[in-house]
């Protein structure tokens, strides 16, 4: 199944992406397709991998100082860090729907490369700077099967559905940090991620968890919830080309750009007063289903707030379905669709302050969604990972203006 490239042509494909400036390349509307202006990078024998960087400048709405480019937003992050690394907890717990298992298995256990998905995650914690103690939540014989021999990581017993199972390992990162005080333990940052993304690197952690730093900084006590997101820069590598497979999921079609949601946070729990909609808009979360999006909206216009937020899902459906053509109305409803106004929608239905994350890291996105995203993943994961690799990071400089 894997037809991978060998790892002299993964090198050369990797200094062949590093001998390209970022911003070099820009997205351009229509999905997959890409313009470029100092010529498009092509490896082989492999095949082609293009690496996108990001080029997007829009100001948030209501932070004009603030923007989405994860160039811009260099200079500025380089330096930024928490007082402390932060704890971890990945949630690697077995579905309750038999259905949304691979091959009768918990995601968190197939293997890529010759690891469970769950250890790639937790190598990468392990090795990131920014990281503290490692908080597992799953199956517990299993997690300490998988993970034996990492430093820091503590697995915790599954208590049922994503947000039980959440609040198990919350609770587990706090009794650790007890003597801490309950006031101090509550305020610091976690950092929350899912256990099915096999292109994560310590890289990729550090320099997300550097973004929401700098977001943080002088905010007290911080954002209740920084969520990480891939913009269309970010995601083109992996959308694949004729006689390659690749991954191309749904965006959200803003003013900025297209985003879709990584699966990567750092997050207060203690700060959101209504986190229990977490479970309801995760388990409503396929936008492709209108179904799930028509749940969702009735499900908003019961919470406090929701009917701001019930109409930004509408607006933002009807972007996705008027994409293709990129008409008229498309344009006018799409420049409606700002960051700031989505931020607003999820800060007023969860109760505390919701702020966007840009990741250049395009591959935290890549969860295993099903049996195709396995067979693709391990079929191009060393040419994805070179892709990985590549990304310039803002923690040592790479990406600084």
């Amino acid at each position: 199944m894997n037809s991978v490239a060998p790892r002299a042509s993964a090198d050369r494909v990797l200094q062949g992406v590093r001998d390209i400036k970022p911003g070099a390349f820009a997205w351009t509307a229509g999905p997959g397709a890409f313009r470029h202006n100092a010529g498009a990078l092509r490896a082989n024998p492999t095949g082609s991998i293009r690496t996108i960087y990001p080029a997007m400048t829009e100001a948030r709405d209501d932070n004009p100082e603030l923007t989405t480019s994860t160039q811009g937003w260099s200079s500025r992050v380089g330096g930024a860090a928490y007082p402390e690394p932060l704890d971890a907890i990945v949630l690697a717990g077995t579905h309750q729907n038999p259905r949304r298992l691979i091959s009768g298995q918990n995601k968190a256990f197939l293997e890529i490369a010759g690891r469970p998905l769950v250890r790639h995650v937790v190598d990468a914690l392990a090795q990131a700077r920014q990281v503290g103690e490692i908080f597992v939540v799953g199956p517990s014989e299993q997690l300490t099967i998988a993970l034996q021999g990492i430093e820091r990581v503590h697995c915790v017993p599954q208590e049922g559905m994503m947000l039980s199972n959440s609040w198990a390992a919350i609770r587990a990162a706090e009794a650790r940090r007890a003597g801490m005080g309950e006031a101090t333990v509550f305020t610091r940052p976690l950092l929350i991620i899912s256990s099915d993304l096999p292109l994560i690197s310590a890289a990729a952690v550090d320099d997300f968890v550097a973004r929401c730093a700098a977001a943080d900084a002088g905010r007290e006590p911080g954002y209740a919830m920084l969520v990480g997101v891939a913009d269309d820069a970010g995601l083109g590598p992996y959308y694949g080309e004729p006689g390659r497979p690749g991954i191309q999921r749904p965006v959200v079609h803003l003013d900025c750009g297209g985003m879709r949601l990584a699966n990567i946070y750092v997050a207060r729990p203690r700060h959101l007063a209504h986190q229990e909609f977490l479970q309801t808009s995760f388990s409503l979360r396929k936008a492709k289903n209108w179904r799930n999006v028509l749940k969702l909206v009735g499900s908003l216009f019961r919470q406090h707030g929701g009917w701001a937020a019930a109409w930004m899902t509408l607006r933002l459906q009807a972007a996705s379905m008027l994409s293709r053509g990129q008409g008229r109305l498309y344009q006018k409803i799409r420049r409606g669709n700002t960051l700031g106004r989505v931020e607003r929608s999820v800060s007023t239905v969860l109760g505390g302050p919701v702020r966007v994350v840009v990741t250049p890291y395009g591959g935290l996105s890549l969860d295993v969604d099903d049996s195709e995203d396995y067979r693709v993943l391990s079929e191009r994961y060393r040419e994805w990972m070179v892709v990985m690799e590549a990304v310039p990071n803002v923690t040592n400089g790479d990406g600084a203006n």
